[in-house]
């Protein structure tokens, strides 16, 4: 599947260690697994990371810069709890939360609980203080011998002091004395990407496609599906360009909903494809399909507002949707399935010619 998700009920904190080291990650109150996400400029591989704190030391610069954060900043940890998060927090969520890319929530609370009362997960809150204005803030859970890092806001005034690193920094050290031995910081992309800082912590290791854990230093990204769907896509726009079709290639970030089982219509799982009708109520559409390695060639139709709820705002890094497809589809009618560009073009040659 490129997307899994499950709704626990209750989560014993050895079953979050499991889920953890199985490649699942935390969002609110679910848990997901997603191969591969559509942001900003394209679709980019998930590759999920980990540290070994039994094997963690700080690097003399990183012990440099909480040395430099101690002496100006105060920081507390204690327990989530809900109803405690204040309007300091929620400011610096709603200051930050212009830079996020995907479904964003409105607010902090909605982040972690999404409006319920509690969660089934142990967080924690790490606040970094400068007198009593509060600089910086982060979340983070524990499961029995693993934490997952959530999320690190920091005031823009204090954008200098790095105070981003300095939260998860502090997280490590705190999950070291708590006898945690892997720390879960999220995950990286399969191409250079601004979430690459999280590789500096330490020697990372990374979830590979065979669900082992080996050195990120062997990771190869032509492994991944999604440099196989950015290949064939590529492939795919130089065939439609040799038959003089003018096309864009767009990004369908809800992708993602084709794969959640409590829906009951057919949502498109394509993370891009080409429009090749749109017009008097018609719209065709092909793509890739990574899943099962096949190009679609579908009729589609928007999803009525009526069919889906969604109380998350997707937005992009730029906020310029034009490369992306910002309606939600669903499948009309499949019309072919192809495992090579020729086919496609065959098809498109002979329903042409009709």
């Amino acid at each position: 599947m490129l997307v899994q998700t499950h709704f626990p009920k209750k989560l014993a904190p050895h079953r979050y260690d499991s889920y953890l080291a199985s490649g699942w990650f935390r969002g609110s109150v679910m848990l997901y697994k997603v191969d591969l996400l559509c942001v900003d400029s394209g679709v980019f591989g998930v590759v999920n990371i980990r540290l070994n704190l039994d094997q963690h030391e700080l690097k003399k610069s990183q012990r440099k810069r909480m040395a430099r954060a101690d002496r100006k900043f105060t920081t507390t940890v204690k327990p989530c709890v809900l109803d405690a998060i204040g309007d300091a927090q929620e400011a610096l969520y709603d200051q930050q939360k212009h830079r996020f890319q995907g479904f964003v929530h409105g607010t902090l609370r909605e982040y972690l609980a999404s409006g319920f009362p509690h969660t089934v997960f142990d967080t924690y809150e790490l606040c970094v203080y400068d007198g009593e204005r509060l600089a910086a803030v982060s979340y983070f859970d524990f499961g029995d011998r693993s934490m997952a890092s959530l999320i690190g806001l920091q005031d823009p005034a204090y954008q200098t002091h790095g105070l981003g690193i300095y939260t998860m920094l502090c997280e490590i050290e705190f999950g070291k004395q708590r006898g945690m031995r892997w720390y879960y910081p999220g995950y990286v992309f399969d191409e250079p990407s601004p979430f690459d800082y999280k590789l500096d912590l330490g020697q990372m290791e990374y979830y590979t496609p065979t669900k082992r854990w080996g050195s990120h230093k062997k990771f190869d990204p032509t492994l991944t599906r999604a440099h196989r769907l950015r290949l064939e896509m590529n492939a795919l726009s130089s065939a439609l360009k040799a038959e003089d079709l003018p096309h864009d290639i767009l990004l369908y970030p809800f992708f993602s909903l084709g794969f959640m089982a409590h829906w009951s219509l057919e949502f498109v799982t394509l993370p891009m494809f080409v429009e090749l009708v749109n017009r008097k109520g018609k719209r065709q559409i092909v793509g890739f399909e990574p899943l099962r390695q096949v190009f679609i060639v579908m009729d589609v139709q928007e999803a009525s507002p009526e069919s889906i709820m969604i109380d998350m705002d997707y937005r992009t890094q730029t906020g310029d949707s034009s490369a992306s497809c910002t309606e939600i589809l669903r499948c009309k009618m499949p019309l072919i399935q192809s495992t090579s560009v020729e086919g496609v073009i065959d098809f498109l040659n002979m329903f042409k010619a009709q």
